[in-house]
């Protein structure tokens, strides 16, 4: 519980500021953010949508409904008859700012973290984005990926088909090895997240360095070093460190092995990672130090 506490607390307030920031913002290319909603939404929970994303008190932006149909074409998989509740709301940014996503509805959205969501985007070719994501009630959120493709592609922004493809298979991965170990004290989504993008910058190292592709003998051994320096090994299954292999070598099969937008946008999520991993280790720390005062203080009491 206070683990799950302190990660919801640290990512709203890392979240807040760019949230703030994006109220106000205009995009001179892109022109007022862009709704992508779930086509599926009754009229109440569209008005719900709305007034989650501040957009019910006049504020302007554009907007296209997502439906089963767009979850079949962007995503490669689905069904066309999916109900569609996920909604998002994109404001474009500044080039440099990087991929931030913010959730606003966590308690809806179940299986699908802010960080896991942005690392797919990076990978699909998403670039300078703030990304709302909400429900109106509990969904498991993989599918607002094509909400996110949808309105890229109505603002004229056309995602590389193998790179989109990509990015779900890492978000299935990376989402269904988080679920897994929710309970599992010894794990974090957040140190996961890491590793994953440490993978990807590897793989992108070795290609520019050699030119070529790293061999299936190659892969295993980045896995297996990325794993082990962040205490991962021991924690995933065989069959989860297999499927991160897997997605690694279907990873440098796309362009994104050689593109410096993309290794730009994921050294600055990367970045910002990182610094949430840190914060979250200080306060590991104090709370450890709380608790072991308030054991110590009853044993004396009962001494």
């Amino acid at each position: 519980m206070f683990k799950k506490l302190i990660v919801t607390i640290l990512t709203f307030s890392l979240l807040l500021t760019s949230a703030i920031s994006a109220f106000a913002y205009v995009d001179e290319l892109w022109g007022v953010p862009f709704l992508a909603y779930g086509a599926s939404l009754s009229e109440s929970q569209l008005e719900e949508i709305h007034a989650i994303f501040n957009l019910d008190s006049g504020r302007d932006f554009d907007a296209v409904s997502v439906d089963g149909n767009d979850l079949v074409y962007f995503l490669g998989r689905g069904n066309p008859n999916s109900t569609m509740l996920s909604s998002v709301l994109i404001t474009h940014r500044d080039v440099g700012t990087g991929v931030e996503v913010d959730i606003l509805t966590p308690d809806y959205i179940t299986r699908v973290t802010a960080t896991q969501y942005a690392t797919a985007m990076i990978t699909a070719g998403v670039t300078d984005a703030l990304v709302e994501v909400a429900a109106p009630s509990a969904v498991s959120g993989e599918a607002a990926l094509a909400g996110i493709y949808k309105a890229f592609s109505e603002r004229g922004v056309e995602l590389d088909e193998d790179r989109m493809a990509v990015a779900q298979e890492q978000l299935e991965i990376i989402s269904s090895i988080a679920y897994y170990h929710d309970d599992n004290d010894d794990f974090d989504s957040y140190v996961l997240d890491q590793a994953v993008i440490e993978i990807q910058s590897e793989l992108a190292d070795h290609y520019q360095t050699t030119g070529e592709l790293a061999t299936a003998e190659e892969i295993q051994a980045i896995v297996a070093d990325i794993l082990e320096n962040n205490n991962l090994e021991d924690v995933l299954t065989s069959d989860q460190i297999q499927r991160l292999r897997g997605f690694a070598g279907s990873f440098q099969l796309t362009d994104a092995i050689n593109s410096q937008d993309f290794r730009n946008q994921l050294s600055n999520l990367g970045d910002r990672i990182g610094n949430l991993i840190g914060d979250l280790n200080v306060d590991r720390g104090t709370l450890a130090t709380w608790w072991d005062n308030v054991v110590s203080w009853f044993r004396n009491l009962f001494n």
